[in-house]
């Protein structure tokens, strides 16, 4: 058995887990943590458990991880437990409680785990096959925004101080350009100029924060579509996933870092960028969707910018892939060469095409009623 193979069974065997272990296989395409599913034996079959590994380098204290890990569910299950929900365990996340009674694991080598069970008879996709599909998302993580509007103090740890911060993420592309460690900045100096070009969309930002037209909430921060579990027999937008990055943050980052996703038909790495554009279909059902979820606990000053907050997130991902390729690929997991420019290019192809679109998708929002 190999050494990884040794890991994968003390990991399961650390937690309170039914059965006979047979197998943890890896699973899902996230670019940060690691997971695999494992396969337990038991009487009446075989039981699955996602496990993930936190990745302290991008979660450099996986304990206050999860901690607001803990809160979130809680306070979620409470949530749909007063509403009578059906169904209730597909529909929030439930932690499996490590032997010591802990809700998660460190290992031998220093890492922390966590264990969960595996949500049957649900997916996750990477992009929208219809409509249908953006919408269900949308009013998913809408829901999720509602839910946690009433979360009682202290306030969620950040767990990755500043992670949509503009102005930060500004500064951070402009020292990569400076460094240019990896010595590839003449092959996308196009990118960079396009990409540098776009500050006031940072400095509008910070504006509608200090006007209080957007404000703090607790929120997911990382809205991608595969964080929404699809039910696969009614196509209901059934559990918000991956709540590693659930901390303060705002309606409009949410709703943009989801549309950025799921308002194109394109993949987040797609190289034909010709291909590469915003699909109003596919946008006003996103926030139709998301602005019924969110209910009341949207302002009609965020609202009102949902479009800008979709041309943002774009550019804030876009300057982040960028900024990454620059350095040399350290922080994104990557699968090919020049994978991070790819995901760069086609994102600010999007804040182009946002930009080009402005009225038209305003219109969209302003239509759009919970």
């Amino acid at each position: 058995m190999s050494d990884d193979e040794d890991l994968l069974r003390e990991v399961a065997g650390a937690f309170a887990l039914p059965g006979r272990w047979l197998r943890s296989t890896p699973f899902g395409g996230g670019h940060i943590n690691t997971t695999v599913v494992a396969e337990l034996e038991t009487p009446s079959g075989v039981a699955r458990y996602v496990q993930q590994r936190i990745n302290r380098a991008v979660f450099r204290e996986p304990m206050r991880v999860m901690q607001n890990f803990a809160r979130v569910i809680a306070h979620q299950r409470r949530a749909l437990e007063r509403e009578g929900a059906r169904d209730l365990e597909r529909r929030v996340l439930t932690l499996v409680s490590a032997r010591g009674g802990a809700n998660c694991y460190e290992d031998s080598r220093g890492d922390v785990w966590r264990t969960l069970p595996v949500i049957e008879g649900a997916r996750s996709i990477d992009t929208p096959r219809s409509a249908a599909d953006a919408r269900a998302a949308a009013f998913a993580f809408g829901r999720f925004l509602a839910q946690l509007a009433d979360l009682p103090p202290p306030r969620l740890h950040e767990t990755i101080p500043r992670f949509h911060d503009a102005r930060l993420r500004f500064e951070q592309l402009e020292a990569a350009v400076r460094e240019d460690a990896a010595a590839r900045l003449a092959s996308c100096r196009a990118d960079v100029d396009f990409a540098l070009a776009q500050q006031p969309l940072v400095a509008r930002f910070e504006a509608l924060k200090r006007s209080g037209a957007v404000r703090e909430l607790p929120a997911h921060n990382d809205t991608k579509l595969n964080n929404v579990l699809i039910d696969d027999a009614t196509g209901e937008g059934l559990c918000v996933i991956d709540l590693d990055t659930v901390m303060p943050g705002s309606a409009l980052t949410d709703f943009g870092d989801l549309a950025r996703t799921a308002a194109t038909r394109a993949a987040e790495d797609e190289r034909d960028l010709a291909g590469v554009r915003v699909d109003a279909e596919l946008f006003a059902a996103l926030a139709q969707g998301f602005v019924r979820g969110a209910g009341v606990s949207l302002a009609e000053s965020e609202r009102r910018e949902l479009a800008f907050g979709a041309q943002l997130m774009a550019f804030v991902i876009g300057i982040r892939f960028l900024a990454d390729h620059l350095r040399g690929d350290t922080y994104f997991r990557v699968h090919r060469e020049h994978h991070n420019l790819d995901r760069a290019r086609a994102q600010l192809a999007l804040v182009a095409d946002y930009a080009r679109r402005r009225d038209e998708l305003a219109e969209l929002c302003a239509e759009t009623n919970a």
